[in-house]
């Protein structure tokens, strides 16, 4: 734990900056394999696109889960990589309105990840856990309650998941601050059984905003906060909570030209109840860090990974990998 609050540490030590250009929070939320599928929105900012602009992106996440529990009610078991592609378009119909889709395609397997991660999260002086007792990139997820089976796979499986409509409208957008109302509307067209779709139709609403880098030490603050409504449907229904809360908290910077260091922290209320276990019945937060950079004045990459603040309730380890454009 020491070693991570050092990284954060040299990131703040490094707060040097530039002129300003596009920098928004990472494209995230929960990964765990029960939770991913839901229409929990990522955090886009407060600043929407100018009239007639498009973009388009694309976000790599690959989460390993390694994590289980045994109550005298339920067994947890979650051992398994999950890769999941986001490919993102969204347009400015004018200055004040946007549009947009999200089609994932998601992938369940045994992984390559566990041993890398294992060496990684020696480096920074976290304890193993339930990671150390169970067998390397293997995969099976399994829930049991009061002796009923609810699903046990170990069969890798891809499709295309839950494809979701997204609306925006500017609220301010002034020298220093800007905010935006979005909306997000979630289909249910993966498979459910697969744990590539969640089986129900959600939408949210979500507060974004931002302030903006000016001057010659440019900083950037992000924050979100959301509600979402969980339709009927999903494999754990009798379990489930229909209403959703969620937000973000985000911070970015300019070192130089290229490099854009940003951290962000992202939390949600519980989904499911009647559980005693932290990996279903417990909100849930993570820590990200990474980067942007800055290919030219369209095109940015972004790479960076999440941790488990809230230990148990979401991957211990994803990797991030985007890359978005703007024309």
């Amino acid at each position: 734990m020491l070693r991570l609050l050092s990284l954060i540490l040299f990131f703040i030590l490094t707060l040097k900056g530039f002129a300003q250009n596009d920098v928004r929070p990472f494209k995230s939320h929960n990964q765990s394999p029960l939770f991913h599928f839901f229409g929990l929105p990522y955090s886009d900012g407060g600043k929407l696109l100018a009239k007639n602009n498009y973009f388009l992106s694309t976000n790599l996440s690959i989460a390993s889960n390694s994590t289980n529990a045994l109550t005298p009610n339920e067994v947890v078991y979650f051992d398994g990589e999950m890769m999941r592609l986001d490919l993102h378009l969204a347009y400015a119909c004018s200055d004040r309105f946007e549009i947009g889709l999200n089609v994932p395609i998601v992938r369940h397997s045994g992984g390559f990840m566990d041993s890398s991660i294992d060496g990684f999260h020696r480096f920074i002086g976290i304890n193993g856990g339930a990671r150390a007792k169970t067998p390397q990139d293997e995969l099976r997820y399994a829930y049991i309650q009061n002796g009923e089976s609810y699903f046990n796979s170990s069969d890798k499986t891809i499709g295309i998941g839950d494809i979701s409509l997204k609306v925006a409208y500017q609220l301010l957008n002034g020298k220093r601050h800007a905010l935006a109302l979005r909306s997000n509307i979630k289909f249910s067209t993966g498979n459910k059984d697969k744990l590539i779709g969640s089986g129900t139709f959600d939408w949210s609403l979500q507060l974004s905003g931002q302030t903006k880098g000016i001057g010659t030490n440019p900083v950037y603050f992000f924050y979100s906060l959301g509600y979402l409504r969980v339709g009927d449907g999903a494999i754990l229904e009798s379990m489930q909570i229909n209403n959703v809360l969620f937000g973000s908290l985000g911070m970015a910077v300019k070192v130089n030209t290229w490099f854009v260091p940003k951290l962000q922290l992202d939390y949600h209320s519980r989904f499911y109840k009647n559980s005693q276990t932290q990996e279903l019945g417990d909100y849930s937060m993570q820590f990200l860090l990474g980067s942007d950079f800055i290919l030219n004045s369209k095109m940015i990459l972004t790479v960076g990974f999440t941790e488990d603040m809230k230990i148990n309730t979401s991957p211990d380890f994803v990797l991030h990998i985007g890359a978005s454009y703007t024309f």
